[in-house]
């Protein structure tokens, strides 16, 4: 075989390549179709292999030096370090994040359910009979109560500040790998959780500050518990893929599923580092009560404002 004839038998994947290349660049892998991907890498591959080919056969041709710009260009794409600038955090909290809030949300909502169920649960069993608090709660806990609300005692702000969101990041995780036990651990972690704010709560309206005591617990609750549901909604999520893989395999199902659930754990996170800079910083501080709640009502229009991005952005 000569330069030409093997010029002549290549030429047409070294254009679709260069093609694929320029694709790539314009638009970025991820919007990419999987075919499109798999395709590149095969012709990534055979250039490559041509290339080496070209250099062993045809030294002096300038196919050689052809090929070897086009399999740098491709190569780059292949093995470099992917950067993230602002302009993908951006879309990621602006577009995706809420988007996927939207389409997992049956799950998002049976998740609050279970916590809810919980919490009712324990509401009236201990709000009947408040020696019933013992089956929800330690009873270190019940102790140590602060029944009046009083945030004048001393607070050490950042130590709080990140045990509270290290706590609240451990019960978000738990909730979501717990998935892999059939759903089970999910609604044990969320019913669980639930079930101790219902006996809290019964607890304090026999005894103490109910006013304190929700201007305590909404300023930093309102993400709090949102982030909670949503992290259990990403478990009961990877529980239906292992129960009901539907038209994938139950490997393919899980991935699938692990893979949707990302976005959806890293916006919990990051919703419970400000709940917990809330909870650390803004709520043991001593003012009104009253402006607690507002703060806590103001949260919670952000947050719905925020879930309703994509519905706008539908109607546009």
């Amino acid at each position: 075989m000569n330069v030409e004839q093997f010029i002549k038998k290549n030429s047409s994947s070294w254009d679709e390549l260069k093609k694929l290349t320029d694709l790539l660049n314009k638009k970025g892998i991820r919007h990419c179709e999987p075919k499109q991907i798999k395709r590149y890498l095969y012709l990534f591959r055979q250039s490559s292999h041509q290339l080496a080919f070209a250099r062993t056969h045809f030294p002096g041709s300038e196919v050689v030096p052809y090929l070897n710009a086009l399999v740098a260009n491709s190569h780059n794409h292949i093995y470099s370090v992917k950067k993230y600038d602002f302009s993908e955090i951006k879309s990621f909290f602006t577009f995706e994040l809420p988007n996927s809030i939207k389409k997992h949300k049956s799950y998002i909502i049976t998740g609050a359910i279970i916590f809810f169920l919980g919490f009712i649960l324990s509401l009236l069993v201990v709000w009947n009979n408040p020696q019933n608090a013992a089956y929800f709660m330690p009873e270190e806990m019940i102790q140590n109560i602060n029944w009046d609300g009083d945030t004048s005692v001393a607070w050490d702000y950042p130590l709080m500040s990140s045990y509270i969101m290290t706590n609240n990041i451990s019960v978000a995780f738990k909730a979501f790998v717990l998935g892999v036990t059939l759903g089970i651990g999910t609604f044990y972690i969320l019913f669980f959780n639930g079930a101790l704010l219902g006996a809290l709560t019964a607890l304090v309206y026999h005894n103490g500050n109910p006013l304190g005591y929700w201007s305590l617990i909404l300023p930093h609750g309102v993400l709090e518990l949102t982030a909670i549901f949503i992290a259990g909604g990403a478990g009961l999520m990877l529980a239906r893929s292992i129960l009901i893989p539907r038209k994938y395999s139950r490997k393919h199902s899980i991935i699938k599923s692990a893979r949707e659930s990302t976005s959806l754990m890293l916006g919990v996170i990051v919703f419970l580092i400000i709940a917990g800079i809330i909870e650390g910083f803004f709520t043991p501080i001593n003012i009104s009560p009253l402006y607690k709640l507002v703060f806590a009502g103001f949260t919670l229009v952000i947050i719905i404002a925020y879930f309703s991005i994509p519905y706008f952005k539908s109607e546009a």
